[in-house]
């Protein structure tokens, strides 16, 4: 997480994109001028299928068309039988903002292939919005203009069967109503039942590869799933009196179409039941969907989360699957960075009580977000309660270093290199 690894701003890294995921078309040579709050409906994309900045699992560009790379691949947590692959563009700083856009998506489709399009966007306080899938024609509306955007492809097939593959995505401004807008997800907390997950060396939705005791949660939908090693979508989880923010990198469990944490007019299944109820819950517990999951398979536990090993084990202390607290919210992850010097390379964990070390951040410059006080570090005489989130040099993002190895500051204190407290998470 050093400072020379990290210090290009986000808002850089967005613009830089925009030549090679999204090619304005038209609009480019005009940017020279200032342009006016609300962008011109009218005005189209082409999305980048072959960017070299892309998030991709399992893909392959062929003849200028994206497809599956190996029709025997799938994620480790989904039903069998299925190849999956999935391309993220990298995201694109617009210019101006949008309130909704009209997705066209140009594939082939072979018989039992599936392809679907994924879009979301980013607004004026940095908050993205909640992935969703739009059909190809189809206008996606914001519930607030955005000025970043992004697309995601996914796409399946029947094992060993003939691959789909995307010719052309091309997004386009439109002008709808405000009242045609869906409302953005708000930070609501539900009780459901939590499996763990396992599958250690098998890969994710999103490509991530299983290690030993990580520390991430499936929620069985892609409406909140997160590229691999990215914090932006998380839950916290609470057993008991232990807690844990982890990223969302898997979908699953059961159900792949399942945003039950959604009201009824937003949910993509399922829209009868109550808000925060999953399907496979009233299936298990009512035989709702006579039993069933969506892939007919009968369902013999309530699951709403797949929690992996580390964040079941180490940051909730569970030995066996039980019902636990999952508070949801877009904007859950941190945006202010604080920087400061630590002077030796520091151990992370997954919480400010964990014991079982997750990665290492190395001694130098590097960035925190916020802290919660938690077990003591160091000695009688020289010690740290205090816990700072971060993203450390090795090991998965969103993981806590003790202040202990500040190297500015006391005992019981967490200051930036100017003395600016940390906020609390």
């Amino acid at each position: 997480m050093h400072v020379a690894r990290r210090r290009t701003p986000l808002v850089l890294t967005a613009l830089g994109a925009l030549t090679g995921s999204l090619l304005l078309q038209g609009a480019v040579q005009a940017r020279t001028a200032p342009e006016p709050a609300a962008a011109r409906a009218g005005t189209s994309w082409s999305v980048d299928l072959g960017a070299a900045t892309a998030d991709r699992s399992n893909t392959a560009v062929a003849g200028g068309r994206l497809t599956v790379r190996d029709l025997r691949a799938h994620p480790a947590a989904m039903p069998a039988g299925r190849s999956y692959a999935e391309y993220t563009a990298p995201s694109s700083a617009l210019g101006r903002t949008v309130g909704a856009l009209t997705v066209d998506t140009s594939a082939t489709h072979p018989q039992g292939s599936t392809v679907e399009t994924d879009i979301r966007g980013q607004d004026a306080s940095g908050v993205w919005s909640q992935w969703t899938t739009a059909a190809d024609g189809a206008t996606v509306a914001f519930a607030a203009p955005v000025g970043t955007v992004q697309v995601r492809l996914v796409l399946t097939a029947p094992a060993g069967a003939p691959a789909p593959a995307v010719s052309a995505v091309r997004l386009s401004e439109a002008a709808t109503p405000l009242t045609s807008r869906a409302a953005p997800l708000t930070s609501v907390t539900y009780r459901v039942f939590a499996t763990r997950e396992g599958l250690v060396g098998g890969t994710t939705a999103n490509g991530h590869v299983i290690a030993n005791r990580d520390h991430f949660v499936a929620l069985p939908s892609r409406r909140l799933l997160d590229s691999n090693g990215s914090t932006t979508y998380q839950v916290r989880v609470c057993h008991g009196s232990r807690c844990e923010t982890a990223p969302i990198w898997d979908v699953g469990p059961w159900n792949t179409t399942d945003d039950y944490w959604n009201p009824s007019g937003v949910r993509q299944s399922w829209g009868d039941l109550p808000q925060g109820t999953p399907e496979a819950q009233a299936a298990y517990q009512s035989g709702y969907n006579g039993g069933h999951d969506q892939f007919g398979r009968s369902v013999s536990n309530p699951a709403g989360i797949d929690l992996a090993d580390g964040t079941f084990w180490d940051g909730l202390g569970m030995t066996d699957n039980d019902w636990v607290d999952v508070t949801f919210d877009v904007a859950s992850a941190p945006a202010t960075k604080y920087w400061v010097d630590t002077f030796a390379n520091a151990p992370v964990y997954a919480s400010a009580t964990s014991t079982t070390q997750t990665g290492t951040l190395n001694a130098g410059t590097d960035y925190v977000y916020c802290k919660v006080w938690g077990r003591m570090i160091g000695t009688s005489t020289s010690y740290n309660h205090w816990w700072l989130r971060t993203d450390p040099d090795v090991g998965p993002a969103g993981q806590y270093v003790s202040a202990y190895y500040l190297s500015r500051w006391g005992n019981d204190e967490a200051k930036d290199n100017n003395g600016t407290v940390v906020p609390d998470c």
